[in-house]
């Protein structure tokens, strides 16, 4: 028996249930203050303990950004530490000069990178125009546009409505996620070689610079989870496409 039939004109199927993962979505914040700062003495390389655990994760999206200026003017900025001087601990060199640790100052550096350990999905070139390249070597790239927030007072702000989107998708999806390992670096830094942080007066850290409110930066998540549950939608069908064919694997999540 044929069960096709026309409708307005258009030749269709009889409605079909098309089942459907369900998927939830949580907000995360971080702030870089809230690191243990004894085991993390700077804000550059931290790894952060999550508020639950996470569970089939199959997208992470950085929704928004703030962090203090990148260059140093007197007020706070961003200081380059090579792990050959020390890991992120207070017994490492935190001095400024040559061969030591470097103060961005140039205004050459319009952006900077997010590392997370585990869960980078972007590719990057080589320095020096060398042929290998790193894949997978970071999760989010941050201009560095500047905006003022009173008089003399300058942060960097980013939202992925007006910049570039940082999301990334994980096929198969994440069992659980507890922690976030968060390294902030330039694209001079590739290789696991170093990482920039932060401090309240653009000197290096001290023990009291590198924990003051104005050294702190702030990340926004979006989290979206599989949950062990379906939806059952139903729509007519035509004979030119399905719902099978037109769906896409990563559509039915939103990210």
């Amino acid at each position: 028996m044929n069960k096709a039939y026309d409708y307005n004109g258009t030749v269709v199927s009889p409605s079909k249930p098309v089942r459907e993962l369900r998927t939830v979505k949580k907000t995360l914040l971080i702030d870089s203050a809230d690191r243990d700062t004894v085991k993390y003495y700077t804000n550059g390389d931290v790894v952060y303990y999550l508020p639950r655990v996470y569970e089939n994760v199959v997208c992470i999206r950085l929704k928004s950004a703030t962090f203090p200026r990148i260059v140093d003017d007197a007020t706070a900025g961003a200081i380059e530490h090579s792990y050959v001087r020390g890991q992120n601990r207070a017994e490492a060199t935190w001095t400024v000069g040559a061969g030591q640790d470097t103060k961005v100052t140039g205004r050459t550096n319009h952006y900077f990178l997010i590392e997370m350990e585990g869960l980078n999905k972007s590719d990057e070139t080589t320095v020096s125009a060398e042929r290998s390249t790193y894949p997978d070597s970071f999760y989010a790239k941050i201009p560095t546009t500047m905006y003022q927030n009173g008089a003399g007072s300058f942060f960097i702000e980013y939202n992925d409505h007006t910049h570039g989107e940082n999301i990334a998708y994980y096929t198969p999806a994440i069992g659980k996620l507890d922690r976030l390992h968060v390294i902030t670096r330039l694209h001079s830094q590739q290789n696991k070689s170093g990482f920039i942080y932060w401090t309240s007066d653009g000197e290096a850290a001290n023990g009291d610079n590198n924990i003051a409110g104005g050294s702190n930066y702030s990340l926004e998540f979006e989290i979206t989870m599989l949950e062990n549950s379906f939806d059952d939608f139903s729509s007519f069908e035509t004979r030119i496409s399905t719902r099978a064919e037109t769906s896409n694997s990563f559509g039915h999540y939103g990210c």
